[in-house]
């Protein structure tokens, strides 16, 4: 299939784009490059290990404070809030360097947007299968990209291991420690 779309897309110019399902494909292949793209170089700047840490501290946390307002002990609420700060502080530093990957890899897709926006123009290049609220039957070249872009890049992290699940055992084995 994707030879196919290829050798259609050689023979016919760049036009055979806007129709379906070529463009459909199209836009779903560059948003999983972008988001491949980006989560790689994510994966580059960002310690997963302590991010991991910081994730299970944090459940951690909020088990303790959950505890500590049970029991109404206000000694052991404020030891904990000031736990919580010390975390989100370091949370905070870790996000940043999602932030930056975030800006350098936009800058370059924002100016590429208005030759490809030109290119589609008001073209459907996508069908929604069914009525849905706030997602048009008809869809053009930007709400499928968001659609793709969500899709794809939850995929894409849950592969890289960008994204993941906190077991409750976890948690336990940081409480004895």
């Amino acid at each position: 299939m994707p030879l196919s779309l290829l050798a259609n897309i050689m023979q016919s110019g760049w036009d055979a784009l806007k129709i379906m399902p070529t463009s459909t494909v199209f836009i779903l292949g560059l948003t999983t490059v972008l988001g491949l793209a980006t989560s790689l170089i994510n994966m580059k700047m960002t310690d997963m290990k302590e991010y991991k840490r910081l994730q299970i501290e944090q459940a951690k946390v909020n088990k303790e404070i959950m505890d500590a307002a049970k029991s109404g002990n206000q000694r052991k609420m404020d030891r904990v809030e000031k736990k919580r700060n010390e975390l989100m502080s370091a949370q905070n530093k870790m996000s940043m360097n999602t932030m930056k990957v975030s800006l350098v890899v936009s800058i370059p897709i924002l100016f590429g947007w208005k030759p490809i926006l030109d290119f589609f123009g008001e073209a459907v290049v996508a069908y929604f299968p069914f009525s849905f609220p706030f997602i048009p039957m008809e869809m053009s070249i930007l709400s499928w990209y968001f659609l793709c872009s969500f899709g794809t890049n939850v995929i894409i992290r849950r592969l890289l291991g960008l994204s993941f699940e906190i077991d409750p055992e976890e948690i336990a084995v940081k409480e004895d420690e």
